[in-house]
C-alpha cells in the first residue's frame, strides 16, 4: 500500500511480538509524508485488532500521538495527571511519551542521507567518541560522521543555499574533521559495528588529490626514490639536534614556533636524532643446548631514520639493540634485499596517497617472500603500526601468519632464551594503538615484566601522534610536550607489582608527574 518493498516483519510468536523493518529516509516532505500515512494506517489497523502499539521497547516520540487511540480519552487524561503531579514543570522526557502535538513524530526528524560506505550503518550512538586523540581538539568520530552526513544531504538538495552554505562548512570541514583526524581505527574498537571514521578519512583525503597534482606527482616521485629520500631524513635530523644543543631549548621554540607554519612542522624537544647506519650483526651466541635460529627482520624506515632523542638514557639506535638482543638469543638476522628502499606504504596512505603506499606495500611484500623463503621462516618488524598495516595488505597467508610486532616475538621466542637482569624497578608502557588492535597487549606486559618490577599500563587510547600528523598539528598530542588525549579519570591505572602479590591502581595525574622514561613500540609515539 505505501510501497516499502523491501520491508520485512519479525517478531517473538509466544508474546505476539511483531517487529516491521524498513527501509526510510526523510529527505524529502515526500518521504515524511508516507512515512506518516503509513504510521496512521498501521496503528488504526493494530488498535481496531485489539492490539498494542509497542512491546517491549516501550513507547516514544513515535507512537506519542497515537496513545490516545490506544488508551481512550480517560486513561489518557489519568496519564497527564499523573505527568503534571510529578513532573509540572515537564523537565523529565519533555513530549517524549505524553504529547499533544498530533505531527511530533513528523517533526525534527534528523536525516541520515547516503554519505560514505564506511560509515552509513552508523547510528550515532557515540560509543567511539572515548578513543579519540583529538575530539578535545576538533572533532569526534561521531561528530565527523554528522558532518559529513550533512554535507552529502546539502550536495544532494542542490538549492542554491544548500550549496552555499556546503562551500561555508567545507572551509572549516577540511581542517577540523580531515587534517586533524589520526585516523588510527581505535574508533572501530569501541564502535558496536566496528565503524573506521579513519578509514572514511583517508579516503576522503585520497579523494581530494587529483591524480596529476603537485601533490601527487612529487609522491611519484619520493615513491621510485624511496631509499635516497630517506636517507636525507637522519642528516636533517643531527642537524636540527645540533641547532637545539647550541642555542638552547627556549630559543629553539621560539624559532620554531615561527618557522612552523611556514613549513608545516613543529618541533618538540623531543624530537630523534637521527638514526645511525645498520651495522652488522653481532656474533650469534647460542646458550648451551640451544640450536642458532634464523629470523628475517625488517627494520622499518621510522627505526631506520629516527635515533634516540637528546638526554634519552640509550645512545644507541632501534636497530641495533635489537639486532644485539637477536644475536645474544641465538637468531641469526637475515635482512630484506635493497632494505633502504622498504616501506609498508604508510607513510603514503595516511596523506590519502593510496596508489603510492600501494606501490610501496606490493614491493615489500615480494623482498620479504623472498627472504623469508615463502614464509617459512619467521619475520620481525620492528614498528607495531608497521605491522598492522602489512597484515592488513599483504596477501600472501603463509607470510601474514609469520609476521611478528617486537614484544609478541620477545614474549613467544627470546624471552626463554636469554638471562635477564632487571635494570630497574619500574617503568611505564604505552601500547601503541595499532597494538591495541592487534590484541598485543598481553604481550607488552609480559616483556616489562620480565625486565621491571613494576609496570604502570597508560590508561590512554591513542597517544594522537599517528606518524607524523602530531608533529604537523600539534595541537592533537599536546605539542609534543604531554599527550591531551582523555585519560579515565581517577584511579585509572594500573601498576602490576609483583612484589605486593597483585595490581594496585592509581592516578594518571601521579604517573606522568613522576615517570622519566616510557617505552612503545612506535617511535612516534615515543616523542609525543
Amino acid at each position: 500500500r505505501f510501497q516499502y518493498y523491501d520491508g520485512s516483519a519479525f517478531g517473538h510468536a509466544l508474546e505476539g511480538n511483531l517487529h516491521i523493518v524498513f527501509t526510510q529516509g526523510f529527505e524529502t516532505q515526500a518521504e515524511v509524508k508516507r512515512y506518516g500515512d503509513m504510521m496512521d494506517f498501521l496503528c488504526k489497523l493494530v488498535v481496531s485488532l485489539d492490539g498494542s502499539l509497542k512491546a517491549e521497547h516501550g513507547t516514544g516520540r513515535n507512537v506519542a500521538p497515537y496513545v490516545e487511540m490506544e488508551w481512550g480519552a480517560k486513561a489518557t487524561a489519568i496519564m497527564w495527571e499523573l505527568k503534571t503531579l510529578f513532573d509540572p514543570s515537564f523537565l523529565l522526557n519533555p513530549g517524549v511519551i505524553l504529547n499533544k502535538n498530533p505531527n511530533v513524530h513528523m517533526e525534527n526528524l534528523k536525516p541520515l542521507p547516503v554519505a560514505h560506505g564506511v560509515i552509513d550503518t552508523c547510528m550515532e550512538c557515540g560509543f567511539c567518541e572515548s578513543a579519540c586523540p583529538s575530539g578535545h581538539v576538533t572533532l569526534t568520530p561521531r561528530q565527523r560522521i554528522v558532518a559529513t552526513r550533512e554535507l552529502a544531504r546539502l550536495d544532494a538538495r542542490g538549492e542554491i543555499e544548500d550549496l552555499n552554505k556546503a562551500v561555508e562548512m567545507r572551509k572549516l570541514y577540511t581542517y577540523a574533521a580531515l587534517d586533524t583526524c589520526a585516523a588510527d581505527g581505535m574508533c572501530a574498537e569501541k564502535c558496536p559495528v566496528q565503524i573506521n571514521t579513519g578509514r572514511m578519512v583517508k579516503d576522503l583525503r585520497a579523494q581530494a588529490i587529483a591524480h596529476d597534482s603537485m601533490e601527487a606527482r612529487v609522491a611519484d616521485a619520493f615513491s621510485s626514490r624511496f631509499g635516497l629520500g630517506m636517507a636525507a631524513v637522519p642528516i636533517l635530523l643531527n642537524t636540527v639536534d645540533i641547532v637545539h644543543a647550541l642555542i638552547g631549548t627556549t630559543i629553539m621554540k621560539t624559532i620554531a614556533n615561527a618557522v612552523g607554519p611556514m613549513v608545516g612542522l613543529y618541533w618538540t624537544p623531543y624530537l630523534a636524532k637521527g638514526a645511525a647506519s645498520m651495522k652488522p650483526q653481532p656474533t650469534v651466541v647460542a646458550l648451551p643446548g640451544q640450536e642458532v635460529k634464523k629470523v628475517v627482520y625488517f627494520a622499518t624506515c621510522v627505526s631506520r631514520s629516527m635515533g634516540p632523542a637528546r638526554g634519552d638514557s640509550e645512545s644507541a639506535s632501534i636497530h641495533d639493540k635489537t639486532m644485539s638482543v637477536l644475536a645474544k638469543a641465538g637468531y641469526e638476522v637475515i635482512l630484506p634485499d635493497d632494505l633502504g628502499n622498504a616501506c609498508c606504504g604508510l607513510i603514503f596512505d595516511s596523506r590519502g596517497l593510496s596508489k603510492q603506499g600501494m606501490v610501496q606495500s606490493k614491493a615489500l611484500e615480494a623482498s620479504l617472500l623472498t627472504a623469508s623463503q615463502g614464509g617459512t621462516i619467521p619475520i620481525l618488524c620492528d614498528t607495531s603500526p608497521c605491522l598492522m598495516r602489512m597484515k592488513d595488505n599483504f596477501t600472501d597467508s603463509a607470510l601474514k601468519a609469520n609476521m611478528f610486532e617486537p614484544t609478541q616475538f620477545a614474549a613467544d621466542f627470546l624471552l626463554d632464551r636469554l638471562d635477564i637482569t632487571r635494570s630497574t624497578e619500574s617503568i611505564a608502557v604505552h601500547v601503541p594503538c595499532s597494538s591495541k588492535k592487534m590484541k598485543k597487549d598481553i604481550f607488552f606486559e609480559k616483556v616489562a615484566k620480565a625486565c621491571a618490577a613494576t609496570v604502570t599500563m597508560s590508561p590512554v587510547p591513542c597517544c594522537g601522534m599517528a606518524g607524523d600528523r602530531g608533529m604537523r598539528y600539534p595541537e592533537i598530542s599536546g605539542g609534543g610536550v604531554a599527550s591531551s588525549a582523555a585519560a579515565p579519570p581517577g584511579a585509572a591505572v594500573i601498576h602490576r607489582d609483583a612484589s605486593f602479590g597483585g595490581n594496585t591502581t592509581g592516578p594518571w595525574t601521579e604517573v606522568k608527574s613522576t615517570c622519566s622514561e616510557g617505552f612503545s613500540t612506535s617511535r612516534t609515539c615515543e616523542i609525543s
